[in-house]
């Protein structure tokens, strides 16, 4: 969440308290040598942005060999090793490349190290819509926006912490959720796993929301107010910080839009910690954008707080509990907020519903889902989609062999409580989950086994919403829209992968042809697609078809109960929200 670079004389300015803080960083350093101290300046040509300087002081390595790692690759994106200019290393005897993304420095034995580079924009214009990835570095004349993963090089050094410093000129707009430790010792992925964003473009507010601050970051123009996003914000941390019964402590959300006019509406939203960052275009519908708000502010507590999830290559493995199970949350807690009402509520389900049941990943057992999680949209969404549908199940079978005395509510704030008491030594969320549950009276190993791993379909109880919500259940054609849509739309709109006799050719569509994409057709093969192409003549024509596969799949969708009163409504808002 690529390739441009800038010359020229780049001038870093620094203010007086930004020097000082760098050398009470030093006297830090020279009293534990297990400490790499940061220190982040921009760097500016006349007024404009140009890039970040970026300076690391430590220790080297007590064998003289210090490996130091660049930027490479995150969530399906790589290559971010590009935008790190201008390596030098202060106390190096030679510096090795080995390979782009790492460096191997030789020095004397714990000799003092001064690490200097550059990070240049993977962009030369404001990114546009198809272009919206957070992973990418943006630095922009009037703004910039950085996650950890593209701005940091670090060492590997085994037990190694980090402490960050910002240097510029005095009033230049800034916002990090690495301001909440300013100074002080920090887990190096707690650096990495950071959002920074800033420039005379970027729109900063504070609100505070109990005993802690909430702060947001606006960067571009939006059809909503500042002051409506502000609100909104904080109406869902507020409500889940209600849930927990926690107080986390300060939060950030940035917020960036993309440039031009957008043929489609697109957003992207990641987990920073204590903050959360958001890609979108300016179109975003608001309530699309309170459900990207309400699932990534959970994730300040699911799965850090829960136990954890499974590390390094095995991380997929869990996103069915992460992302499946906050999914779930998101349209409870934004029920129970009062911010959807039961027909967004049963809107959001079913459009997840559809999507699952169309998928042509919809049976791949978890182990794919760990091999190729970034391989299209629909690996990437399966856990999401597979996960909250469990989340549901087991909720349901929780209340029933309880007889609505307890839920999945109680298993996550158990959950939460047992991860606090036993720290590093807790299993991780999803084996948690499933200890937890038995405790609770329910069993989901075998639903795990064959569901989950192996990928058998997941389908509602009939009952699973209470009596006021109904699941129906019927057999459709499988979702397929006779080309290669995904490959089409990053080829331009140039048709490729054109399926013979299926339902895009039997409508007319030829391969080759130039078709307008706008947005995803979310795997519903009962809405017909609609494309429009240009003829030999100039003239516009449309193609419209449904997408029906040749395949059968179950598709489930939630029916309200069908003229309740305002009050039979909010008994039944109240009933499903838990």
């Amino acid at each position: 969440m690529n390739h441009d670079s800038y010359s020229g004389r780049l001038v870093s300015r620094l203010f007086l308290g930004g020097l000082l803080l760098l050398l009470l960083s030093d006297v830090c350093w020279a009293a534990d040598a297990n400490i790499v101290a940061f220190d982040v300046s921009p760097a500016f040509e006349g007024q404009n942005l140009v890039a970040l300087d970026v300076t690391a002081t430590l220790r080297a390595d007590a064998s003289g060999t210090t490996t130091f790692l660049l930027p490479d690759q995150d969530r399906g994106v790589s290559d971010l090793w590009k935008f790190v200019k201008d390596i030098k290393v202060d106390g190096a005897q030679s510096i090795i490349e080995d390979g782009p993304a790492k460096r191997i420095v030789k020095s004397a034995a714990g000799a003092a190290l001064k690490l200097h580079y550059r990070i240049v924009s993977a962009f030369d214009h404001d990114p546009r819509e198809r272009e919206l990835d957070p992973y990418k570095p943006v630095l922009r004349p009037g703004w910039f926006w950085i996650f950890g993963e593209a701005l940091f090089v670090y060492p590997d050094i085994a037990g190694a912490s980090a402490q960050f410093h910002w240097n510029a000129p005095r009033g230049y707009p800034f916002a990090s959720n690495l301001e909440h430790a300013l100074g002080r010792p920090m887990a190096m992925n707690d650096l990495i796993q950071s959002v920074l964003v800033g420039g005379p473009d970027m729109r900063l507010f504070t609100r505070q929301i109990g005993d802690a601050s909430l702060r947001v970051a606006m960067i571009g123009q939006y059809s909503f107010t500042d002051d409506d996003f502000v609100s909104w914000t904080s109406r869902i941390v507020e409500g889940e910080r209600k849930f927990w019964g926690g107080h986390e402590g300060p939060f950030l959300v940035t917020l960036a839009a993309s440039a031009g006019v957008p043929r489609g509406t697109n957003a992207s939203g990641d987990g920073r910690g204590d903050a959360f960052a958001i890609e979108t275009t300016p179109n975003i519908a608001t309530r699309h954008l309170e459900s990207l708000l309400a699932h990534e502010y959970f994730h300040t507590w699911n799965p850090a707080r829960l136990g954890g999830m499974a590390q390094g290559a095995q991380e997929p493995s869990s996103y069915w509990f992460s992302e499946g199970f906050t999914d779930f949350y998101k349209r409870r807690l934004l029920l129970r907020m009062g911010v959807y009402s039961l027909a967004d509520f049963v809107t959001d389900w079913n459009l997840a519903l559809t999507e699952y049941a169309g998928s042509p990943v919809r049976l791949a057992p978890n182990s794919e889902i760990v091999t190729r999680p970034w391989d299209g949209n629909d690996m990437h969404d399966l856990p999401y989609l597979r996960g909250s549908i469990m989340a549901a199940r087991w909720d349901h079978e929780l209340r029933r062999k309880s007889r609505g005395r307890r839920g999945l509510d109680d298993v996550m704030l158990a959950m939460r409580a047992d991860a606090a008491r036993f720290g590093d030594k807790s299993p991780i969320a999803p084996e948690l989950f499933v200890e937890m549950a038995k405790r609770f009276g329910l069993d989901v190993h075998a639903d795990v086994e064959n569901v989950i791993e192996q990928g058998k379909p997941a389908l509602l109880p009939d009952n699973a919403f209470g009596p006021c919500i109904t699941i129906a259940t019927k057999p459709v054609p499988k979702f397929d829209p006779g080309f290669d849509l995904v490959a089409t739309s990053r080829n331009g709109g140039t048709v490729v992968g054109l399926e013979p006799d299926g339902p895009a050719e039997r409508a007319g569509m030829k391969e080759g042809m130039h078709i307008a994409i706008e947005g995803a057709p979310g795997n519903d093969s009962q809405k017909p697609l609609a494309y429009t192409y240009l003829k030999a003549d100039g003239s516009e024509g449309r193609i419209v078809f449904k997408p029906e596969g040749r395949e059968m799949t179950t598709l489930q969708q939630l029916v309200l109960a069908p003229n309740l009163s305002a009050e039979q409504r909010a008994q039944c808002s109240k009933s499903v929200a838990g």
